[in-house]
């Protein structure tokens, strides 16, 4: 054979293969043809199903790329969304993803982070919901006896009055503007106190006591101050453990004690803490008062209150200050028998 050639004739495949031999000098050519349409017709078949093959293995492959990939950015595209949500103000959205690998991990810092996003700003809600109400009790506050005082004024101003008239007119105007006066610093200092750093020193309670006990005697009428007192130390700022003790003493004034007396007992407590109480036998706090009346403008018994130039805010202060040493207000009171209001401090060295 010495060469072969594939032909299509008529639609059909032929493979021919030539030769030639030399024959007594002669040269004679052989052709053979075979119809190899059949093995044509085979590559085709298994050239359409490779094809076919080819493009299913990539329509599989797409698809599973495509969930895989799914798989991997839903977490992110849920983690966008919820952080789009909380930008708009859903501060209570979290992102539900559970799996244990990095994304998980960056779930749960996103939703540690929009935990606290929303603690705080419930805080500031919270914050200026009592900002207002504070302003709103302070206006009411002084409404009446501004309006007082100015009544009173106007007509000491235009209308010449008898002696009588003139001296109450001057007396109301004299004690209510004490009385705003008072509310004023205590406001003052209910503001400063929450900006301000306070810096602790070492108290002698005794002194702290004998300062309180010598103001207190000046301001109060027909009450007698009694002191039983363990010497010692405590920790805190000299003033405003002061005013601590002067507004609970002027409390108990107001509670109208059977005895006249109002006693102020320090003492040695377990953990290192020195107790210091203030005790009356007056008309006591009833029960469903007890836990208001730190409140900022609570009064248990407005019309007293008022009578005894009150503001509403003495024992709010008072829970102010003791906050910042660390401790609380604490009492403890029956109507018609007395109350003890007491507070813990550290002890110093």
């Amino acid at each position: 054979m010495d060469n072969y050639a594939i032909r299509k004739i008529e639609n059909n495949h032929y493979m021919i293969f030539y030769s030639h031999w030399n024959i007594n000098n002669k040269i004679v050519y052989i052709l053979n043809f075979y119809n190899v349409e059949s093995i044509f017709d085979e590559k085709d078949r298994q050239t359409f199903a490779i094809l076919v093959t080819d493009i299913i293995i990539l329509i599989v492959a797409f698809i599973a790329i495509f969930i895989f990939s799914k798989f991997l950015t839903n977490p992110i595209s849920s983690l966008n969304k919820t952080s789009k949500m909380i930008a708009s103000g859903k501060f209570n959205e979290r992102v539900n993803i559970k799996s244990k690998d990095e994304i998980g991990e960056l779930a749960e810092s996103f939703n540690i982070m929009a935990q606290q996003i929303e603690n705080k700003i419930n805080e500031l809600n919270i914050q200026v919901k009592q900002k207002n109400d504070f302003i709103n009790s302070f206006t009411h506050e002084i409404k009446t006896p501004m309006t007082a005082i100015i009544g009173y004024s106007d007509l000491l101003r235009l209308k010449k009055c008898d002696e009588e008239i003139t001296q109450k007119a001057l007396n109301y105007i004299y004690f209510e503007s004490k009385r705003l006066e008072s509310l004023s610093f205590k406001l003052m200092k209910l503001m400063s106190i929450t900006e301000e750093k306070i810096e602790k020193n070492n108290i002698k309670v005794n002194d702290l006591v004998e300062r309180v006990v010598k103001v207190e005697t000046d301001i109060l009428e027909n009450i007698k101050i009694e002191t039983d007192i363990e010497p010692s130390i405590v920790i805190g700022d000299f003033e405003l453990l002061e005013v601590v003790m002067r507004n609970l003493i002027e409390n108990a004034k107001k509670a109208e004690p059977k005895d006249n007396k109002v006693i102020i007992k320090g003492n040695k407590i377990e953990n290192q803490k020195y107790r210091i109480s203030i005790i009356d036998k007056g008309k006591g706090i009833p029960k469903e008062h007890i836990n208001r009346i730190t409140e900022d403008f609570y009064m248990v018994d407005k019309s007293r209150s008022r009578k005894c130039g009150g503001t509403g805010i003495g024992l709010s202060l008072v829970k102010k200050i003791l906050l910042f040493h660390k401790t609380d207000i604490y009492i403890e009171s029956e109507v018609d028998i007395g109350t003890t209001v007491y507070f813990d401090l550290e002890e110093g060295e």
